[in-house]
């Protein structure tokens, strides 16, 4: 049985994913802060974000954040939390997008129209290498090793620009081919 979006976000806050959680907000600063290091950027979208603690540090940090998150449990909290954010309907080209622990909810078809819609500059990208026995129920339907996401992001236009330790150990940093 899949979560529903409203068990989902009682989930990951059960985790420690939230606001409320002095460590998970210092890894999204932490995330943002090497993210800025290494890439020269404006705008940025948080695609899937969640409970939203990714896309306030990067407001904070001066970004010009656009939020994108599918689910209405986790757009209405985020709306509570962080009102200063801007959500919005459908995903646009940024100069950075996080893409983060998103992808294996996504099919490839999803994924293939997603970069067919936008063309950001940078992806900062992070999607679990591993199956665990509840990935049905937290809806991972596309687990992928890194080696497969670099080639997928190859045949989009990206290019691998770094191997990247936060978020996860497995975050990478894509930057659109120019050529």
């Amino acid at each position: 049985m899949t979560l529903i979006e409203q068990q989902f976000i009682e989930q990951e806050i059960a985790m420690g994913i939230t606001p409320d959680n002095k460590e998970f907000v210092e890894l999204a600063a932490s995330t943002i802060k090497q993210a800025k290091t290494m890439v020269p950027f404006g705008t940025l979208l948080d695609y899937g974000a969640g409970v939203g603690v990714y896309a306030e540090e990067a407001r904070k940090a001066g970004y010009q954040v656009y939020v994108y998150e599918k689910f209405v449990a986790h757009r209405d909290f985020i709306g509570k939390r962080f009102p200063e954010l801007e959500i919005i309907d459908e995903p646009i080209t940024t100069d950075i997008m996080l893409f983060i622990e998103v992808a294996e909810h996504m099919t490839d078809k999803e994924l293939d129209t997603l970069f067919d819609t936008i063309r950001p500059g940078y992806i900062l990208f992070s999607s679990t290498p591993h199956s665990a026995p509840n990935d049905k129920e937290w809806g991972h339907i596309n687990i992928k090793q890194q080696g497969k996401w670099i080639e997928f992001f190859k045949q989009k236009g990206y290019d691998l620009h770094k191997y990247l330790f936060v978020p996860t150990h497995w975050a990478l940093m894509f930057k659109i081919n120019s050529t």
